[in-house]
């Protein structure tokens, strides 16, 4: 996907960065809601809460031009579920898959099933996953990398003429025993509920409302893990690293609606209009159980490092795009939202009172956006499209209020900071895209300008919570920043049945002290080759990095070494009477390569070698 990057924590609940940025400074949507992880240590991107089974498409928009679900600087994703069929050709259909894979003995299960009438269509798909720690490619077991989870998605479609629709979407996710090897802690559990109706009308017009409601709930756990406060438990001869228990539970629950109407003005203008509105609720606990060796516990100490908040935003959003001739599209888009801060909690105003901040109950803001893009077909292969744009985003609730949240990253506890400015960006894109009934190349380029910058600023007057900690940092805005990024595909088809396909993307970083950006992956690029005859497929592709020696050392980071990994697949379809099989086997990481991306948290080498089956039966 154009620009996206993937931050590792462990082999579960991977973290999208697009174009180098990420949290916050992204939308990540679920068919256009909102919804909010609940975990202080972001161990729960809502990218962790939906699978492939229940996946329609993933779109991304780049930069300031994501304001449909909100205001924001750096992107957006949005993740569209499956709808249930409405071919009444089809009226129902059914699917089991298995898959394994040997590194981590990973048992997947996966099964859809389908009904549906000229008025009437249900579907339901489900994932279970189990995998066990996995090996490196030194052979060595990564210890807590492993996790179960099961996800359910059911959703009910009436349609009782050819212009009105209804739907109704239910999904749950629930991971258990999640162990993340680069962090002090695992996750004992991670529930995602959600629930949304909606009703579309397709005239001229094109009218779509939905009302939705989600909760998360995630409860991080260190009990797995080495301490001093479990004595008996420690291994005979091997220091503990940690001095107390933690509990700490989270919950995040958003509340939220929209409406969206599209009028073609005229054969040249389309108008597209959204209001939107969602309150989220969300609260971070944490309980320390500490003891030191040779004395008796203390007593449990509390505190809410996400004091209990709710965020209340109302948006509108329009754009129109213009088809000036038959070459030239012109499209103007712009939003604005109105954001409110309610603190519910006396005991975060208390918290926050030792820094001398003196908290208001409630707090509102408003963010803007504006974009431009022109699209012009200069010949009959070769398009150019050209953007600009403003956005900025509001601080997130972490960022203002958190309180002695520790980063593993850095080894340092961060604070918020409630008085902070909300980020502005000045966009600037440009893309290129060529095809020819062999060839298609895309080159997008885009430059951020990012002002009142977002990050953490140490400072040495404030102790550290625990021993382990380098320091406490607070975050603060920095006068500016800049994000370069660059993306090229290449996709080759000399014959029917092969492809080659290159794909190379690159990010530059640097805030205001010419300092590298922390986190920002270097050059990356994969090149696959397939082939495809009849019921057969076989690719073999080589994923690789260049050395990553620009790093900020002040953000905990060193130089990553490059690497290349070689990956073969291989699949075959076939008929047993009514059913329709398909097999797969793959080699990944054929080589058994030791190796980590440079956005993998604590350098833990990614899986080596690992024998992939696959077996999908439909009907």
């Amino acid at each position: 996907l154009n620009g996206m990057s993937l931050i590792k924590r462990g082999a579960y609940a991977l973290e999208p960065q697009v174009n180098g940025f990420s949290g916050g400074q992204l939308n990540v949507t679920i068919d256009g809601m909102r919804m909010f992880g609940a975990c202080t240590d972001k161990m729960d991107p809502i990218t962790s809460y939906i699978e492939p089974t229940n996946l329609k498409t993933i779109s991304i928009k780049q930069g300031t031009n994501s304001c449909s679900t909100g205001c924001n600087i750096g992107g957006a994703v949005d993740m569209a579920l499956l709808e249930p069929i409405t071919d009444s050709t089809k009226a129902h259909i059914a699917s089991v898959a298995f898959g394994y894979e040997s590194i981590s003995r990973s048992k997947n299960l996966l099964f859809t099933l389908g009904l549906g009438n000229e008025k009437w269509s249900w579907l339901l798909d489900g994932v279970y996953r189990k995998n066990e720690n996995y090996r490196d490619g030194n052979n060595q077991e990564v210890a807590f990398s492993q996790f179960e989870k099961t996800n359910l998605h059911t959703a009910l479609k009436y349609t009782p003429d050819a212009i009105n629709s209804f739907k109704a979407d239910v999904l749950f996710d629930l991971a258990q025993n999640v162990g993340y090897p680069a962090l002090p802690m695992d996750v004992s559990l991670a529930r995602a509920t959600l629930f949304a109706l909606e009703y579309q009308r397709k005239t001229k017009n094109e009218l779509k409302a939905k009302l939705y409601v989600n909760q998360v709930l995630h409860i991080m756990d260190d009990s797995q893990r080495d301490s001093l406060y479990l004595l008996e438990n420690a291994p005979v001869g091997k220091s503990d690293s940690v001095y107390m228990r933690m509990d700490m539970p989270g919950v995040s629950s958003t509340l939220g609606a929209y409406v969206q109407l599209i009028i073609p003005w005229n054969e040249k203008n389309k108008l597209t209009l959204k209001a939107d509105n969602y309150t989220n609720n969300s609260i971070a606990e944490m309980t320390m159980h500490m003891r030191y060796a040779g004395f008796l516990p203390e007593t449990p100490m509390y505190m809410q490092t996400w004091p209990a908040m709710l965020r209340n935003v109302s948006g509108l959003f329009a754009e129109n795009s213009t088809y000036l001739t038959d070459k030239l599209t012109l499209t103007a888009n712009g939003r604005v939202d109105f954001n409110i801060d309610r603190l519910q909690s006396e005991y975060g105003q208390q918290q926050f009172s030792i820094f001398n901040y003196e908290l208001d109950k409630t707090q509102s803001k408003w963010v803007k956006s504006l974009n431009l893009s022109a699209q012009y077909r200069v010949s009959a292969g070769f398009t150019a499209i050209v953007a600009t744009g403003y956005a900025e985003r509001m601080p997130t609730i972490g960022e203002r209020l958190g309180f002695y949240l520790y980063n593993a990253y850095d080894g340092y506890d961060y604070i918020g900071n409630p008085y902070l400015k909300p980020e502005k960006s000045n966009f600037f894109r440009l893309d290129m895209q060529y095809s020819n009934s062999q060839l298609k190349v895309n080159l997008n380029q885009s430059l951020s300008l990012v002002r009142d910058y977002i990050m953490g600023i140490t400072n040495p007057q404030i102790p550290a919570m625990n021993f382990y900690t380098n320091g406490t940092r607070v975050y603060a805005n920095v006068p500016n920043a800049k994000l370069y990024s660059a993306d090229l595909q290449i996709l080759y088809s000399p014959l029917k049945s092969l492809s080659v396909f290159m794909f190379s993307k690159f990010t530059y970083g640097e805030i205001n002290t010419a300092e590298p950006m922390p986190l920002i992956p270097p050059l990356k690029n994969i090149v696959a080759v397939q082939y495809e005859k009849n019921n057969l497929s076989l690719q073999a592709e080589c994923e690789s990095a260049m050395a990553q020696n620009r790093v900020n050392t002040n953000y905990g980071e060193l130089s990553t070494p490059a690497y290349s990994v070689f990956n073969l697949k291989s699949g075959y379809q076939f008929n047993v009477s009514k059913l329709l099989l398909n097999a797969g086997l793959g080699v990944t990481n054929l080589l058994n390569k030791a190796y980590y991306e440079h956005l993998d948290w604590g350098r833990i080498y990614r899986p080596g070698r690992s024998i992939e089956l696959y077996l999908k039966v439909s009907y």
